[in-house]
């Protein structure tokens, strides 16, 4: 992911067709906790450049990173990890992720190497969007 700088403080996303994987990982966080139930994995590589395609252009603005936890820690929240490494087990660390928080809050690493940690968030909120991704990804949780 490239984040492109804008006059007023504020980035664009910008991600590169290298950051399409093979395997996406979905988790919805309700209450800090996340259940076999509420995790799916796609494995079509069209629909996850979809996807991605989806976020690039989206404002963002760097954040303070106790401010985004708190957000997460006090709405439901579902992260799409991408991976080519073979199954995504606690602890391990993603080619790219992002997260985006039920009020379409989306949240985003500033570069790829640090996947793991969100520090922007988009200007707006986009709910009708996050509705978009999780009827792409065919997920009802």
């Amino acid at each position: 992911m490239v984040l492109s700088a804008c006059g007023n403080e504020t980035d664009k996303v910008d991600i590169g067709s290298e950051k399409v994987s093979e395997t996406l990982y979905i988790q919805k966080v309700e209450d800090n906790r996340t259940t076999e139930e509420q995790t799916a994995v796609r494995q079509e590589k069209e629909i996850n450049k979809e996807l991605l395609e989806k976020l690039d252009g989206m404002e963002i603005k760097k954040s303070d990173e106790s401010e985004i936890k708190n957000k997460m820690n006090t709405q439901d929240t579902y992260t799409y990890s991408f991976s080519d490494e073979g199954d995504l087990s606690s602890g391990s660390e993603s080619d790219f992720s992002f997260a985006v928080i039920e009020d379409g809050t989306f949240l985003m690493p500033e570069n790829a190497e640090q996947s793991g940690t969100v520090s922007y968030q988009s200007v707006e909120k986009h709910p009708e969007l996050l509705n978009e991704m999780n009827h792409l990804v065919d997920i009802s949780f």
